[in-house]
């Protein structure tokens, strides 16, 4: 049997790796990280995109009169970067919403708006359509 070996280190210098702050990490990690965003979404060959959530949805998304996003952290500033490619490629005008504004404000919402609810965990969007439907 191996002799266990007990390490001096923590958990957090395990993560880091050899880089001095968790900052430097995610610049160094920058390009494998996109590179795995766009992985089975962007096709090089062709030049398409395809956002497979939104494939199935064309139809609503085509007749609506305005898009509001709705998304925290992260999640909000990605809204706030794509939103005049939104409005250039759809024509319409985009809103974009922090969740906890878009919540505490009751912000209107009408039948013919379309609402895309972002989230880096996936559970957001749940949490907030269920308040939504209570709410309302």
């Amino acid at each position: 049997s191996r002799a266990i070996q007990t390490l001096q280190m923590e958990l957090q210098q395990i993560m880091k790796g050899n880089f001095s702050a968790f900052m430097q990490k995610e610049i160094f990690e920058q390009p494998e990280s996109v590179f795995n965003t766009m992985r089975g979404r962007v096709n090089f060959e062709t030049n398409k995109v395809l956002l497979g959530g939104l494939k199935d949805h064309l139809k609503e998304i085509r007749r609506c009169r305005r898009l509001i996003i709705i998304g925290c952290g992260t999640s909000y500033h990605a809204a706030v970067a794509t939103r005049q490619v939104l409005e250039e490629l759809t024509e319409l005008p985009v809103m974009v919403e922090l969740a906890s504004d878009f919540l505490d404000r009751n912000t209107p919402v009408f039948r013919d708006d379309v609402c895309f609810f972002i989230s880096q965990s996936g559970k957001l969007p749940y949490i907030l359509i269920w308040e939504i439907l209570e709410i309302r």
